[in-house]
């Protein structure tokens, strides 16, 4: 089928950024080298840039739930649109990428206790996350939807009053569903499977999340038939890097990384290897990355 994304460039300077798949890294323990290496590198004050170069890993907090962004395949190895990008990052800054699972409501505390040193986890850039860390430039812009069952009555948002919706905790889709729709009844639960199973056991009404993840989670069920996206998206959810707060060097140093990426061209074919016409999905995006000028 064929999707369209629109974006809203007015609400917040978009997009853009994706991959191309190599072999994930299996976790694993610094050795004591590189443990020694990090307090190095610590100690003489050159910030995490110099701590990750000199450790010569990056560790990148990914979901595993959340196709086609970032999923496991049947070997339970990372993959998808922001592992992709996770391996371009590491090329860049010239390390080896070490991808750690997190979860939608524990990412930003792993990067605040420097369990990772970078979230890319279709993380929604807000001025209340903004608080706690900082962000990289958006790579990708997505917008907030419902998915139902088929013959569900909802024919959008407007159409909730006094349902269940269940989402994500943490997530931005609790926040923005309580304001467009504040009379439904909104189901907190840990993971996007566990919503979709709620949905699918009548537990729940709708799901409400990021359209391209319900898009994906419709077509890639039992019967795709028997859901549907209702009605048009509702909120503006730019995707970005979470990163330490404080750090500008190291921010800067992730934004011409991703600055290269989008001009080199190669976020146009890790888009379509992904969510476009290379990938089951056929999505079609309309978007402007903000690169930073040269």
């Amino acid at each position: 089928m064929n999707f369209k994304v629109f974006f809203n460039l007015a609400v917040i300077a978009l997009l853009a950024v994706v991959c191309g798949c190599d072999k994930g890294k299996e976790e694993s323990a610094p050795s004591r080298s590189e443990r020694k290496a990090e307090r190095v590198a610590v100690q003489s004050g050159g910030g995490n840039l110099a701590r990750i170069q000199a450790a010569k890993v990056l560790r990148i907090g990914v979901k595993s739930d959340a196709p086609p962004f970032c999923f496991q395949n049947k070997e339970g190895n990372p993959q998808g649109f922001d592992v992709d990008l996770g391996f371009r990052l590491a090329r860049a800054l010239g390390v080896e990428p070490l991808f750690v699972t997190v979860s939608g409501p524990e990412r930003i505390e792993k990067l605040k206790k420097g369990e990772v040193d970078v979230v890319i986890a279709t993380l929604t850039a807000t001025r209340k996350r903004a608080k706690d860390i900082d962000f990289s430039l958006p790579y990708f812009q997505d917008q907030q939807g419902l998915l139902v069952k088929s013959s569900s009555s909802v024919k959008s948002y407007r159409d909730l009053g006094g349902k269940k919706v269940v989402a994500v905790t943490g997530s931005t889709s609790i926040d923005n569903i309580k304001v467009v729709a504040p009379d439904a009844e909104v189901v907190a639960v840990n993971s996007l499977a566990e919503a979709f199973d709620k949905l699918n056991s009548g537990g729940a009404e709708a799901m409400t999340g990021d359209g391209l993840g319900l898009q994906a989670l419709r077509l890639n069920s039992a019967d795709p038939s028997q859901l549907r996206i209702a009605g048009e998206g509702f909120s503006a959810e730019p995707y970005v890097i979470g990163l330490p707060q404080n750090d500008s060097q190291f921010r800067s140093r992730i934004d011409e990384a991703l600055t290269e990426i989008w001009t080199s061209g190669v976020w146009t074919r890790l888009f379509n290897k992904w969510l476009g016409a290379q990938s089951a999905y056929n999505f079609e995006a309309h978007f402007q990355m903000p690169v930073l000028p040269p």
